[in-house]
Order: structure tokens, then sequence, then C-alpha cells
């Protein structure tokens, strides 16, 4: 398109021209001060270019010089530093270059310290800085001539040990200092004499010349083929016809190549950031945390979860050691160590403290090896699990298995014992036979009770509980359930008393599992109140909802286990200290029987003062 736009700026005015003679005095004067302003512009280009490529050899061989520094600064070995300043007298460019140790003493040094103070000492006309390196521009104040000092920091880990030094001085401008323009130029010389002297020739080329400028007019910028069919064929502008009919060919194939792979990197691209995007949502939608470790052992991936159960921000932590940004010793610890783990994976369990000291999340961390060519290990990938639950969950199975076999083991061996002696006949009064067959009754319905609980409770969990509802009289049941457990209270001296209205309306209700959550409330009011004490059961009703209430003067519950009171096979820690045996189900199984009909069970309690649990069930 430039030679187009060439063309078509300059035939006109052969067209145009009113004599021959004249159109060759312009066109001499045109080529004479093209070649002019093309030296003068090759030459800033060329100065322009020497300056990026000093540029680039001034940073690359700065980074060179500050690695091959770390030997000789940290151990004092010269040979690391003998092949580098071999090559770097090879340099014309090269003012000089220095290496300073941590104190700022010079321990290497080419080129005069005259000179060196003398660049230092001169007008400073740019700088800049990177991460790890910064450069400063002076202009000579002798030479007006202009030098790049580059410096970098020689840094073992995380240890400095010194810092480099290189100068570099730019060329000079020359007119005519590139090869192409060294030939160019005297060429468009003698081309302006010559058609001064063959001016006849310019008759025959006019003619081609115009219908050459016409054809590359026609050029529409993306298909140079259409040229070919009209492009001068015979003369001496034929031979130009030719040429260029072949070079257009080779163009328009390797443009139209050259555009097909384009099109075919920017779909490769768009499925490759389409496929780095879906992999990223699909990490982040992950219920375990996952960390990614590259070759270099810094953190190159880390999802929300993992965001989450460190605490950090993933934006701080990419492209950082762990050790920078984990605050957990021991973990950080574990992922700083990169040896080449295998093909097993590596999973330890640790306890990860909430902040004020307490261990309270238990983390499992499993680590795998990511492979690359060779079989060789190119990183790491942790995944982190919150196994708290998990655990707590399988320490409260444990002890509910305990529980349950002693609470079976107990009235088992009561019943055992007492029919022994019966069988025997070792026990001969009367009252005392009735008083042994009562003991194994109430042993009985004691296990009774706690295999319906455990029966109830697997039901509910599974969904397969089906409420059986009637119309019960509400204050018949109330006084059921107390008559069934006023032998437990009196037994322990409590006073059991009933506080209920006479007009307690009827409620559409499973009367056998609201007698069981009515049961187990009276049970452990009784359970874990005092001798002495006493429980009452008071019952009211409003509009929609019919409200049972038992209220003791047992030791309460501490406010921060009120929240944890209703979870299965919970037991509080006054259960440890008063040695009072039970299985954590019974609470649990009377909530969901109320959450079943649609009601709830709530508690108030203060620690010493006793606690008052009251059942919510709707009437219809």
């Amino acid at each position: 398109m430039k030679l187009a736009h060439s063309v078509r700026s300059l035939l006109p005015r052969m067209e145009t021209s009113k004599t021959l003679s004249s159109l060759q005095i312009i066109l001499a004067a045109v080529f004479l001060s093209g070649a002019l302003v093309v030296s003068l512009m090759f030459a800033h280009n060329e100065r322009t270019a020497s300056v990026d490529r000093l540029i680039t050899a001034g940073d690359g061989m700065s980074g060179l010089l500050a690695a091959g520094s770390i030997m000789y600064l940290r151990d004092g070995v010269e040979d690391s530093m003998h092949g580098l300043m071999l090559h770097l007298a090879t340099d014309d460019q090269l003012a000089f270059a220095r290496v300073f140790d941590r104190e700022g003493n010079t321990v290497l040094s080419r080129g005069l310290p005259d000179t060196v103070d003398s660049i230092l000492a001169s007008e400073m006309v740019d700088s800049w800085e990177r991460p790890d390196s910064a450069c400063e521009v002076y202009r000579s104040s002798e030479d007006g001539r202009q030098y790049y000092v580059f410096r970098k920091a020689v840094a073992d880990r995380d240890s400095l040990l010194g810092r480099v030094e290189i100068g570099y001085a730019v060329p000079p401008l020359v007119l005519f200092a590139g090869q192409g323009l060294r030939r160019g130029a005297p060429a468009l010389a003698v081309l302006g004499v010559l058609l001064l002297v063959g001016s006849y020739l310019m008759n025959r080329l006019v003619g081609p010349l115009s219908a050459l400028k016409q054809t590359v007019a026609l050029a529409n910028g993306d298909d140079f083929s259409s040229l070919a069919s009209t492009l001068p064929q015979k003369g001496e502008a034929g031979e130009i016809g030719r040429s260029i009919n072949t070079m257009l060919a080779d163009l328009n194939s390797k443009y139209h190549t050259l555009l097909s792979s384009n099109r075919d990197l920017q779909v490769s691209n768009r499925v490759m950031l389409f496929e780095k995007r879906r992999t990223e949502s699909i990490i982040d939608g992950l219920s375990d945390g996952v960390i990614v470790i590259d070759a270099y052992d810094r953190v190159s991936l880390m999802n929300r979860e993992a965001e989450a159960l460190l605490q950090i921000e993933r934006g701080d932590a990419h492209g950082k050691l762990p050790a920078e940004v984990i605050r957990q010793k021991e973990l950080a610890e574990l992922l700083s160590n990169g040896e080449d783990i295998g093909r097993r994976r590596k999973t330890v369990e640790m306890e990860f403290s909430n902040g004020n000291g307490n261990s309270n999340r238990i983390i499992r961390i499993s680590i795998t090896a990511l492979r690359g060519q060779a079989d060789k290990q190119v990183g790491r990938m942790v995944v982190l699990r919150d196994v708290t639950q998990s655990k707590m969950e399988e320490t409260a199975r444990r002890d509910f298995i305990s529980n349950v076999a002693h609470e079976l083991r107990s009235p088992l061996t009561s019943i055992k014992s007492y029919v022994e002696m019966l069988i025997d006949n070792e026990v001969d009064k009367p009252e005392l036979r009735a008083e042994f067959f009562n003991t194994i009754n109430e042993e009985a319905d004691r296990l009774a009770r706690l295999i319906d609980n455990m029966l109830n409770i697997s039901k509910i969990e599974i969904g397969g509980l089906v409420l059986n509802k009637s119309d019960v009289k509400t204050r018949k049941l109330v006084e059921d359930a107390a008559a069934s457990i006023a032998g437990s209270a009196k037994s322990k001296n409590i006073k059991l008393t009933l506080n209920l209205p006479d007009d307690l309306p009827d409620a559409v209700i499973d009367k056998e599992m609201v007698r069981t959550s009515l049961m187990n409330l009276l049970g452990n009011a009784i359970k874990y109140t005092e001798a002495g004490g006493s429980v009452t059961v008071y019952a009211e009703v409003d509009a929609e909802q019919f409200h049972v209430s038992v209220i003791d003067t047992g030791w309460g519950i501490p406010a921060d286990e009120q929240s944890k009171i209703f979870e299965k096979f919970y037991r509080g820690r006054q259960t440890a200290k008063v040695k009072v045996t039970g299985n954590g189900l019974g609470l649990a199984l009377a909530r969901e029987i109320a959450l079943l009909h649609g009601g709830d069970l709530t508690l108030q309690s203060e620690e010493g003062k006793g606690s008052t649990f009251s059942l919510h069930l709707p009437l219809r």
C-alpha cells in the first residue's frame, strides 16, 4: 500500500507537466531531496533502534552480571566472574562496569575511575525503576553524548549480597550509518543525474507507468491478486509488471496464510480463555479448599473455600511463597517443602486456631504431585477439607454407643439379678417379691423407652415417621404422662404439681408421639432436680396453639450450652459432674416431634435456678 501511495502521488505530476525537461528537473530534485530525508530518517531510526538494543542489552547484562556475582559475593569464587569480565571487555559501547558488596564497597571494576565519576557527575535527563532494577540517563557535559547507567541488586533468595552497576554510551547520530542507506543514497543521486541525461526514455515509460499507476489504484488492501491481470506485460514496464506480478502473488498467498493463522489463533485463544475461566469456576464451586503450588513453591491458584479456611485474600497470595501469606505455621512449612512426593497422596490433619488460641477446627490436608513432561514434578495440588463436624459426629457416635451400651446393660443387669433371685426362691416374703417384680417392670419400661427413642429418631432422620393424628383430650394426656412419672418423683422426694385449666380443648395430634415428648421432658426434669425440689406442669391455650411447660428447680443449663441442648447425642457438662446417665436423645426427639406437628420446643434456663421447657403444638 505504501508503494501504491507513492506511485499515486508521483505519477500525476508526470501527466500534467508541460515539458519533459521540467518533469525531469522536478524528479531529480525530488529524488535528491528524498535521499537526504531518507538518510536523516534512517539515521534517526537506526539511532533509536541502537538505544533500544542498548537498553535491552544493558538490562540483560546487568541481570547476567548480578547472577554471576552471587557466588563471588557469597562464596568469594572468582571463577564465576572471569568469563563475564572477558565478555564485557569486548563490548565497544560499554563505558564501565562495577560490582559492590552490601556495604557499598567496590569489589570489581572495569573502566577508568575518572571517566565513571565524570559520567555520574553529569546532568541526569531521565530515569526509571523496576521491581528489581533501575536505570538513569546522563548527558555528558564534555562531548554531549548520553550514557545509560543500569543498577541491579544482587540477592540470594531473600538475602541482599550487594549490587552491580553498568554504564553504556549511546552511539552518535551518523547521517549515512545504515548499510542499505549508504548504498541507496548514492544510487538515488546517480539516478537523478541519469534522468537528466536519458530524458528521451521518459516518453516510452510515461504511458506504461500511467497504466501501472491506475492498476495500483485498484488494489483494495486485502486481495493483491486483482492486480495481476491489469499490470503491463510488454516493454520495459512489462519487466517491472511481471516482477511485481510474481511478488504480489507471493505476497497475496502469505497474506491470506497469515490471516487464516491469525483467525485460528484468535479462536484458540478464546477457547483457552473459556476453558481457563470454566476450570476456575469449577474449582471455585468446590466445597473443599484448593491451592495449586507451582514448581517454584509459589501459590499460583487458590479457590474461594481455601480463601475462607485460611482467612487470606487470594489476590494477595498469588505468586508468593506459602510462608509469606499463610498464618498457620505448620501448614506453611508443609507447603513450603518442595520435595518430590512421588505418586502417593500425602494426607495430614491439623488443628486451626480461631484466633484467640482455641483450636476449634480440624482441617484434613491432602497433597498430590502435578507432573509434566518426563514425569517430572512441576507443582503440587493441595486440598483442604474441614472435617471438624465429621470428627464431632464420630465422637458423638462413639459416646452414643457407649452410653446406649451402658443404658442397656444397667437395666438388663438389674432384671437378671432379680429374676435369678426369684427363680432360686431366695425371697420368701410376699411384699419383697412384689417389690422385685415392680423393679423388673420399671427396668423393662426403661429399656422400652430407650429403644422407642432410638427407633423414633431413626424414623425421623430417614423421613419414615408418619404421624397418626386424632382428636386428643389434652388435659387427660398431660395427667396420664405425669402419673407415669409420679413414682420416680416420689422416690427422689420431688414435689410434682399440675397446674392445668379445666377447659383445656381437644387437639388434633399424634397422642403417642406427644406423650413420648412429655415423658422425656418430665423425666429430664426429675433426673436433673435434686431431692427436695419441685417440678410443675403448666398448661394454657390460645386461639391457635396448645402450650405445655415443664418447670423445674434443678441445676439449670449454662448459657453457652443452650444452643446445643437439642442436638442429638449432646449431653451437658452437668451430667458428668452429677453422674446422671442418659443417651442425649430425649430432648432431640421431643423437639423433632414438635416440629413434625408444626410446633416447637423452647427453653428458658438460668444456671443454678432451674429450667423451663415449653412444648407448643397447634390445635388443628
